[in-house]
């Protein structure tokens, strides 16, 4: 299958701004389930501090308490993500204005109704008075003013401790996307040399296919499309199908090409795939081997599956031999999850002579 050459390039980078305050998606369970466990423990924590002694505790107490505190922590943290998300140029000083009055009327609101519903339970008969509505709301604005300077609080940490781990991933992934291993640019080389009197034109294409894997090992770490990443795949294939000649055979299946240019993917994230599919299986049989590429793009959702022969000895001997390839393609997993998360699915297994290497993600 031949992919069209797409001269218009797309260069998301990391650096692009992201929330201060905010979750980087708060959609992800696992940011919320932090917030409600840190947000239910002030709850018993003020429980508890609100009596005398700790025999006065009771469940409606306890209920009551950290009902409140969680509800208005995640709907205060909801709402500072949201707004952020739509107004990201907003000021600090009016961005923290504005979330202070929706966190008074966030604890006002809920307090109303916890008045509410506790003069139904407790007075079913006796008709609501505005007194009773807004009874312990100045309380309750102090203690949920506190409760929204902590969420701040712990909003700001976590983002700068995320921050702080992804800039350490991007350094160690940028120094290993700028490595080419040796043995390949040997072997390249000589496979150029040897073409150069036999087959000149053959050779310059090589050396064009090698200087386009130079140069995307060289430049800075950032989304391509798809398509550009597919590409620059089929020119290393060929630079290896010079040097292997029969012995390497490549099937390529694209469900969606359509959406090709629209999906995204960290550059250099398939090449080291491949590179790991040819080293460990390819270059360890005799005979012909078929390394087989199926992409599949759905709903902003790309799956890979890449499969090659391998046999366990050769590849235990070279596996042992060659350990930094093996961090390259845990690199690959690292900077998936960099970009996208951790609904990042990453996997390899063999089975039958056959090595099979997974990949799904989701891209905005």
């Amino acid at each position: 299958m031949t992919v069209q050459t797409n001269t218009k390039q797309t260069k998301t980078n990391l650096s692009k701004p992201v929330p201060r305050f905010g979750f980087r998606d708060f959609k992800q369970w696992r940011q919320v389930f932090e917030l409600l466990l840190a947000s239910n423990a002030l709850g018993l924590i003020l429980a508890v501090a609100s009596v005398a002694r700790l025999s006065d505790i009771t469940w409606v107490l306890l209920i009551h308490h950290v009902l409140f505190v969680s509800w208005v922590c995640v709907a205060f943290a909801y709402c500072i993500d949201y707004l952020q998300r739509r107004m990201p140029y907003l000021a600090r000083k009016t961005f923290f204005i504005f979330n202070f009055l929706v966190l008074i009327l966030i604890v006002l609101f809920s307090g109303f109704i916890i008045n509410i519903l506790q003069h139904h339970a407790q007075f079913p008969r006796h008709a609501l008075t505005w007194q009773i509505i807004s009874e312990h709301s100045l309380r309750r604005m102090v203690l949920g003013g506190g409760i929204g300077l902590i969420v701040l609080r712990y909003l700001y940490v976590r983002e700068l401790w995320i921050e702080q781990r992804q800039s350490e991933l991007m350094a160690r992934v940028q120094a290993l996307q700028a490595r080419i291993h040796p043995h390949f640019l040997f072997n390249s080389l000589n496979s150029v040399v040897s073409l150069i009197g036999s087959d000149p034109f053959k050779a310059e294409q090589m050396l064009i296919d090698l200087s386009s894997l130079f140069r995307a090992s060289l430049t800075e770490l950032r989304e391509v499309s798809l398509r550009e990443e597919v590409e620059l795949c089929q020119r290393y294939l060929k630079i290896e199908g010079v040097r292997l000649g029969d012995r390497l055979q490549v099937k390529w299946r694209i469900d969606g090409e359509n959406l090709l240019n629209q999906a995204k993917i960290p550059l250099l994230t398939l090449q080291p795939l491949l590179e790991n599919c040819i080293y460990h299986g390819v270059e360890s049989l005799s005979k012909a081997s078929m390394v087989s590429i199926l992409i599949e793009i759905r709903d902003h959702h790309v799956s890979i599956v890449l499969t090659n022969p391998y046999r366990t000895k050769e590849a235990q001997v070279k596996s042992e031999s060659n350990q930094g390839n093996g961090i390259a393609i845990d690199n690959v997993k690292q900077r998936l999850m960099a970009y996208y998360g951790a609904e990042v699915k990453f996997s390899t297994f063999a089975r039958d002579d056959v090595y099979t290497t997974l990949l799904s993600y989701r891209y905005q």
